[in-house]
């Protein structure tokens, strides 16, 4: 029998966006939290990140698979981002790590955002507001409402990393079910 853990969906940033659930779950779960406050320190943020991750996962101790967003590089973002926003995002994927690692039982991995929105949305060729507002349809078309673009992400991520496990699903997301059918003419 081939093991599908119940996965924890990490979208990493100032505003993390997460979804779990087992790949039977037709509604993961999910939200969006902020581990400090706009403006606080790297430490309070990473310590934020910690604590709540600490908790999530001993609430939830089902939980076997981490899977969170790997950083774009400083090339990938092409002078979009600022130094310390690129600091701030690894370390968070740090923390996840040294956690997890720390806790010890968990299989963690990483997914490309572009692996990700193709699997999603079909492309990873669309502006930022684009694919984020084409990741929110896409969640509303499988049925779950996300509470925002982090928390959409997050289940992007997660049924990406659930796919994996359980290749049938990527059906869901495929381009034959991302179309309306048009219905035949009268009398066809």
């Amino acid at each position: 029998m081939m093991l599908r853990p119940r996965i924890l969906a990490l979208d990493l940033a100032s505003r993390t966006g997460w979804a779990c659930g087992d790949c039977s779950d037709a509604v993961p779960r999910s939200g969006s939290v902020r581990f400090a406050r706009e403006g606080a320190s790297m430490g309070a943020l990473f310590a934020g990140c910690r604590q709540w991750l600490s908790d999530f996962l001993a609430t939830d101790p089902n939980i076997k698979l981490v899977v969170f967003e790997a950083p774009m590089t400083p090339q990938q973002m092409a002078g979009r981002t600022t130094a310390d926003i690129m600091r701030r995002l690894s370390g968070l994927c740090a923390v996840v790590e040294e956690l997890t690692s720390t806790l010890g039982g968990y299989d963690v991995r990483e997914a490309r955002v572009a692996d990700v929105r193709v699997h999603f949305i079909g492309s990873n060729r669309h502006k930022r507001d684009q694919a984020k507002a084409l990741t929110i349809s896409a969640c509303h078309r499988l049925g779950w409402a996300p509470s925002d673009d982090n928390a959409a992400d997050a289940l992007a991520l997660w049924h990406y990393q659930a796919s994996i496990l359980v290749p049938q699903l990527a059906v869901q997301t495929s381009p034959l079910f991302r179309r309306r059918v048009a219905s035949p003419p009268m009398g066809a």
